[in-house]
């Protein structure tokens, strides 16, 4: 799956070009290896929007997170609060713990 290297953002193998920011895709992202890092599943939400603003929390407190999913939204320039795709973010399995308590300070009403 290709990364964005300026987003962190993973996309679908067709996808060459970050819908976000413009920057030509990578295989892998520089700095970062995710083969000693075990990513799991962290939460699903209901758009990309609130995935963003997670993620953006989570790097603030040192948390690294990946994004999955593929929001149609985001292919026409679109962010909204609902998705009809399904979007989850992950984090390393050592942080699963304490992003679970930023996430839940800052997503109750969700």
């Amino acid at each position: 799956m290709p990364y964005c290297p300026n987003c962190k953002y993973e996309y679908k193998d067709n996808i060459e070009e970050c819908p976000d920011c413009g920057a030509k895709l990578v295989d892998k992202l520089e700095g970062e290896t995710f083969e000693n890092i075990k990513y799991v599943p962290f939460r699903s939400l209901p758009s990309r929007l609130y995935a963003e603003m997670l993620k953006e929390a989570l790097e603030n407190e040192g948390i690294p997170s990946i994004i999955k999913g593929d929001d149609v939204g985001i292919t026409y320039g679109s962010y909204g609060t609902t998705s009809a795709v399904e979007v989850s973010i992950w984090v390393p399995e050592e942080d699963l713990e304490r992003a679970e308590q930023i996430a839940d300070q800052m997503l109750d009403h969700i």
